[in-house]
């Protein structure tokens, strides 16, 4: 009887730490993506920021795309633009901007993405540009 007992309390704690190392597996799963989100939101900035629209001679509707120099292994994002005032002539002017973060490989690639309007007149010389003009 002693035995069975044993037996039975030996598979009674099996299947428990089986429980715990399974729910710990998945708050670990939780916290390495909560990870890559925080650190796909830094990249997006970074991708403002070391390809900034503010340089460019013109702004027209358009994608590009690249890495991260000195960044995460793996990471890439996409920027694209599209002219809403295209079609529309209330709209002159008014871009949709949509750029994304991928990290991971494979079939198990992930993203994040922004989105953002942005109003981009045309100058004194009908070029729609964010670079100021030097006199």
């Amino acid at each position: 009887m002693t035995l069975v007992e044993v037996l039975l309390a030996v598979v009674i704690l099996g299947i428990a730490l089986g429980g715990l190392v399974e729910a710990a597996s998945r708050a670990l799963a939780v916290v390495r993506q909560a990870r890559n989100y925080e650190m796909a939101r830094r990249m997006l900035g970074r991708v403002d920021a070391e390809n900034p629209l503010r340089l460019l001679d013109e702004i027209r509707a358009g994608q590009e795309s690249g890495g991260f120099t000195g960044g995460p292994a793996g990471w890439s994002w996409t920027r694209a633009l599209e002219d809403l005032g295209a079609d529309d002539e209330q709209k002159e002017g008014l871009f949709l901007m949509t750029t994304r973060v991928f990290w991971g490989t494979g079939e198990r690639k992930s993203m994040e993405e922004a989105v953002q309007y942005l109003y981009v007149p045309e100058n004194s010389d009908g070029v729609r540009t964010l670079k100021p003009k030097v006199l």
